[in-house]
């Protein structure tokens, strides 16, 4: 009798499949808001004003993505910059800003502001972008989000809080808003290399007056130019590179509900690099925005799969 052997030519190839453009996106996500989560916590350890870290973080920014796209043969072009100018305006502007308020104020308190982001990002992305958003998922994306409340306000009291650094954070958080939607609008076919190569130096130039109006600007120490080479590589290469990449398959809703998560891992940061309490009230917190996260994802991809079948 003749047996039909399986071909290990197909079977090597089976294994080896490559992941699907939407599962590269979600792991996108996922890097990009433990990139993201540990930039309060990291520009606290550095010791400088937060103007002058989000300057030459940015300088530096700019420099090492430039290098990247010039290794390709290519250039940044005019028509490249006035594209995203606007986007490159917000960026480099809530940086500083957000910098500037996590110096002056405790992790929970800028981490809470700037969890209010996607309840303006979602309603705009369904607006101008007509991006579905599973009204289901949205109940677990609110349980998540009072997972974040019962995390920063079971705080100790004693923190670092301020008026100015609240302040600071809820323009940010506009910033941040304005920055999201605008880049989803004018980026359109631009890669990443190139955008962020474009992006960067103009919000360098953005942050630059605001940097010379603070004084000297070379007068970080030597741990704040430690740090500000950490957050080049964590949130300035890595995690906005992942923010844009995952633009191109995941809905911007979906990722600012995604983000929600920052600050309850902003918070685990602070016990672990700033030597803050977590309490048991904040454990149950963490473990609520990592379910109700869990669960967003879950029903809002079996609802626009089942909205794409049906169309």
């Amino acid at each position: 009798m003749h047996v039909r052997q399986r071909s290990p030519t197909s079977s090597a190839v089976a294994t080896t499949a490559p992941l699907s453009a939407k599962a590269l996106g979600v792991l996108a996500v996922v890097g990009l808001v433990i990139a993201f989560s540990l930039s309060s916590t990291l520009v606290k350890r550095a010791e400088s004003p937060g103007v002058l870290v989000a300057f030459w973080r940015m300088l530096t920014v700019s420099i090492l993505w430039n290098a990247v796209l010039w290794s390709t043969g290519r250039r940044v072009t005019r028509r490249d910059v006035r594209q995203v100018f606007a986007p490159g305006v917000f960026f480099g502007l809530n940086l500083a800003v957000f910098f500037a308020g996590a110096t002056h104020n405790s992790v929970a308190n800028a981490a809470l502001i700037g969890s209010l982001a996607p309840f303006l990002i979602v309603p705009v992305g369904a607006w101008l972008f007509r991006e579905y958003i599973d009204p289901r998922a949205l109940v677990f994306a609110l349980l998540a989000f009072c997972g974040v409340a019962l995390v920063l306000f079971s705080a100790p009291p004693n923190g670092d809080a301020s008026l100015e650094g609240n302040v600071f954070g809820f323009i940010a958080m506009l910033l941040l808003v304005a920055y999201v939607t605008s880049t989803r609008h004018f980026r359109r076919e631009m890669d990443v290399t190139t955008f962020m190569a474009t992006i960067c130096p103009i919000a360098t130039v953005a942050v630059l007056p605001l940097a010379l109006a603070h004084g000297d600007v070379l007068g970080m120490s030597a741990t704040g130019w430690t740090f500000m080479l950490i957050l080049t590589l964590t949130s300035g290469v890595a995690a906005q590179g992942l923010l844009v990449y995952a633009q191109k398959t995941i809905q911007i809703g979906t990722i600012a509900i995604a983000q929600v998560a920052q600050p309850a891992l902003a918070v685990v940061w602070s016990f672990l690099l700033l030597g803050e309490v977590i309490n048991g009230r904040q454990g149950a917190g963490i473990a609520i925005v990592m379910g109700g996260l869990l669960a967003f994802v879950v029903i809002h991809q079996r609802g626009d799969r089942r909205l794409r079948r049906a169309a």
